[in-house]
């Protein structure tokens, strides 16, 4: 009796026990947020209530379905195979709600014996949530990357130690390397080395969070030198990153603009100058016309007086014709440069025999010449030809201002007139004897309105426009002047023109 009763409290335990158990795995297996389903041949046989929450079945709904009617068509193979097979590898499949609605389902199973049966197990999980992060996670990948590799700006990336382990198409285009030569180079080897000695990496201000820009010299794959300018910043413990911006057009247009600049400058000091010049010129034209007009006025009024003997009527008379000539003169100048500016010249060809335009030139000027005590001279002997095809009057015009302005500074001294002839050319040159020119006019001689200076010396006569008018018609006749001087020594004055044999 006792036996019994003791073997009736051992079964009573094992029952507690096992319903206990039964308890704890219906409390485990109901609050878990994985669906759990006892499967035999394919059918349901058991399900927790995540199960039925997530097929949206109440359980005696889901029990005796088949796992086949839970996917779509195209699964059902699918799942038939894995039903056949103990694979515990994850799959991805679609699954249909009561209501319809499909969902992403990650499932493992395994087989078991249950209740004395072959079962398989299976856990699904909803990962249509993953799914939509990742996809969402993968398009905005995708559309920064889009961005990167599309961006007009060089963009690399570094390791912690400095090596280039990404770079955009424009980085690419903007060195001319491919991706293969770039990456793992550590990112001063694209860089010159000066221009790392005078702006090196600041790694220790990046690692602060600063971030840092700095204009330098990047070195291309053919050794072009780029001026770019690179920001560098450490946007993730794990890697740096620098947005390098070509700055070759931006340098070119800044060249540009301060050329320009400097154009509108120098055109506005131009304008200035040629402002301060015309005043200059139009007080000069007033004191030069006036000079010989008074003479003229004067002299004339002296000559009405009866009691003049001859010699003294002869010396007004040349006054008056001295006078006279240099308002001729005055004037001839400033219709010639008129003419000049408006574009009234026209350039003749036609032959004249050299060495007689010479000899009429000196003879004209050789009495001039005399009253300054100086001598005047041809020098032919680098000449090897007798006539010329050309424009006699405007050499002669030229030839004639250079002696002129020659007579005007040189006393007790020496001018030759000379000619040298090449294959290509003909050079005419005065030479002078007579107090030079500084050096601070020799840029400026031939601008209009200007006159040399000298200290001791005072103002010649004259408009200031003489070697202006040189310097405009030997360019009409497509040639060139220039002179050479050196100062109490002398100067002389070239002009080069085409060659024009007969």
């Amino acid at each position: 009796m006792d036996n019994m009763q003791e073997l009736h409290k051992e079964i009573e335990k094992l029952r507690q026990a096992l319903a206990d158990s039964k308890e704890k795995y219906n409390a485990l297996a109901d609050t878990t947020f994985e669906g759990i389903y006892f499967l035999e041949n394919g059918y349901c046989i058991e399900t927790n209530i995540t199960g039925c929450t997530l097929l949206g079945y109440e359980k005696d709904e889901l029990v005796g379905k088949h796992a086949t009617e839970l996917a779509p068509d195209h699964y059902k193979d699918i799942i038939n195979q894995r039903l056949q097979e103990d694979i515990s590898t994850p799959l991805e499949i679609t699954l249909i709600k009561k209501d319809g609605k499909e969902f992403n389902a990650e499932i493992r199973s395994r087989i078991h014996f249950y209740g004395g049966k072959k079962v398989k197990i299976v856990v699904i999980r909803d990962i249509t949530d993953y799914k939509n992060t990742l996809e969402t996670l993968e398009i905005s990948e995708s559309k920064y990357r889009e961005v990167v590799e599309n961006a007009g700006d060089g963009i690399i990336i570094g390791n912690l130690e400095g090596n280039i382990i990404e770079a955009n198409k424009g980085f690419l285009a903007i060195t001319g390397f491919s991706k293969e030569e770039i990456i793992n180079k550590h990112i001063s080897s694209i860089f010159a080395p000066e221009s790392m000695v005078e702006k090196p990496l600041r790694f220790d201000l990046i690692n602060e969070g600063q971030i840092v820009i700095f204009e330098r010299v990047l070195l291309g794959k053919n050794g072009d030198r780029i001026p770019v300018e690179m920001n560098s910043k450490k946007p993730a413990n794990e890697y740096y990153l620098s947005i390098i911006r070509d700055l070759r057009e931006r340098k070119k247009a800044q060249e540009e603009l301060e050329r320009s600049n400097e154009e509108l400058r120098q055109a506005k000091e131009k304008a200035e100058e040629s402002d301060r010049l015309k005043s200059s010129f139009l007080t000069n034209m007033s004191h030069e016309i006036r000079t010989p007009m008074n003479g003229i006025i004067g002299f004339s009024e002296l000559l009405k007086n009866q009691s003049l003997n001859p010699q003294q009527r002869e010396d007004y008379l040349n006054v008056i014709l001295s006078s006279g000539q240099q308002l001729l003169n005055i004037i001839n100048d400033v219709l010639e440069i008129s003419k000049i500016e408006t574009g009234h010249i026209k350039v003749e060809s036609v032959p004249f025999d050299i060495l007689r335009l010479l000899k009429e030139i000196v003879a004209f000027f050789k009495p001039v010449a005399e009253r300054g005590n100086n001598t005047i001279s041809i020098n032919t002997s680098k000449c090897n030809l007798a006539t010329l095809s050309g424009d006699p009057a405007k050499i002669q015009q030229v030839l004639t201002n250079l002696i002129n302005n020659s007579l005007k500074f040189t006393e007790n001294g020496n001018i030759e007139i000379g000619i040298i002839t090449y294959s290509a050319e003909i050079i005419f040159y005065v030479k002078d004897t007579g107090i030079g020119i500084p050096e601070q006019y020799m840029g400026s001689i031939f601008e209009r309105f200007t006159q040399a200076q000298h200290e001791g010396v005072n103002k010649q006569k004259g408009t200031g426009l003489g070697l202006s008018i040189c310097k405009k018609l030997v360019h009409i006749m497509n040639g060139s002047i220039w002179v050479e001087s050196e100062v109490n020594k002398g100067s002389t004055f070239y002009f080069e023109i085409p060659f024009l044999p007969i």
